[in-house]
């Protein structure tokens, strides 16, 4: 088994509240009476504060796509550096003890992706396994988790790190007043994470807060729709259907049930709900169609109400505020769940030690 050694985050250095945003989107919208209307939704949405990169002046009026993404490249490669070098430290892993390398982010492009110039800064090497992912949006958190477990698996002795990196703030359409557009700008927030594993025979697995037990992903055909980015010629522009609450209401039981019935498992093993927030009508749909308690939710509730959607970094906010919560007992199981572009499920089962 894949064990997990820490958690670290990185909060940028803007913090917004929801009402200040608000009167931002209003000033946006101004003369735009049907998109007005969607205000209603910022109140409602979940969220009380969330992080930025940028100024909030500088996410409302954007430059060119061009301009945007070596932002991007710029505050990436500073903030992954910063946060790999923590999260290393309080692992007590050397830079050089990493094998593998999995990043994930869908909110900028760069070429080679921002795990070489971490590893570049770290010291990383020469045997070193990169493995850059772009396209799973919020279910890149448990995809990159997955990936690193399958690694560690095949490379017991060795030590992974994963990296989430996500700056929605320097994805905003100014010209785009769609009601997609407006509803995403409620929610959707700037954050990154790290997370150290080890394979089992490494010196450091008996340290481990968590196991990595194991993982599954779910395609669903004729549903690529659903969810995703459009590429203009602006920069990305945001794609969220208005059926994919009902999708998820109809399928996120059965898929869970299928996971945890090929390992022999049913929804009262479970103790532990790590599923990251789409946003609340999500959340309740997710609580309602597996059975959920009012409280196994709430750390799930508090990283969207403090942080936004932080895409394929929120879910590991979610399993970082669980551990940082204490009161987990020894061999607890947890699901940790997300949905994303294609439409898919990750889902990974977890372990909690002793």
């Amino acid at each position: 088994m894949t064990a997990l050694l820490t958690v670290e985050r990185y909060l940028p250095p803007f913090r917004y509240s929801q009402e200040e945003v608000t009167r931002h989107v209003a000033a946006w919208l101004e003369g735009d009476g049907a998109a007005s209307r969607l205000l209603s939704v910022y109140s409602a949405a979940g969220v009380r504060t969330r992080g930025s990169v940028v100024p909030i002046e500088e996410v409302f009026h954007p430059r060119d796509f061009e301009t945007q993404n070596d932002r991007y490249r710029e505050i990436a490669c500073r903030a992954a550096t910063d946060l790999s070098r923590r999260a290393l430290e309080r692992a007590e892993i050397a830079p050089s003890e990493v094998g593998l390398v999995v990043s994930v982010s869908c909110t900028g492009f760069m070429i080679p992706a921002v795990d070489a110039y971490v590893a570049d800064a770290l010291r990383m090497g020469p045997r070193l396994v990169r493995l850059p992912i772009t396209e799973s949006g919020c279910a890149g958190g448990v995809v990159a988790l997955a990936r690193a477990r399958d690694y560690l698996c095949r490379h017991p002795e060795q030590a992974a790190l994963v990296l989430g990196i996500e700056f929605a703030s320097l994805t905003f359409q100014r010209w785009d007043r769609s009601a997609t557009n407006v509803v995403s700008t409620a929610i959707f927030g700037d954050g990154a994470a790290a997370v150290v594993l080890v394979g089992r025979q490494h010196p450091r697995a008996r340290a481990g807060l968590a196991k990595v037990v194991d993982s599954e992903s779910l395609f669903f055909r004729g549903t690529t729709h659903l969810m995703g980015f459009r590429l203009r010629n602006q920069g990305l522009q945001i794609v969220l259907d208005r059926e994919l609450t009902r999708f998820v209401r109809r399928e996120v039981g059965r898929a869970v049930a299928c996971f945890l019935g090929a390992r022999g498992l049913q929804r009262e093993d479970v103790t532990r709900w790590i599923l990251h927030p789409g946003g609340r009508r999500i959340i309740q749909a997710m609580s309602e169609c597996l059975g959920l308690a009012p409280g196994d939710l709430a750390p799930t509730e508090k990283v969207l109400a403090e942080h936004g959607n932080m895409s394929s970094v929120t879910v590991l906010f979610v399993l970082d505020e669980i551990l940082r919560a204490g009161g987990v007992r020894c061999g607890e199981r947890g699901v940790l769940g997300a949905f994303g572009p294609g439409f898919g499920a990750e889902f990974a089962l977890l372990e909690f030690a002793c």
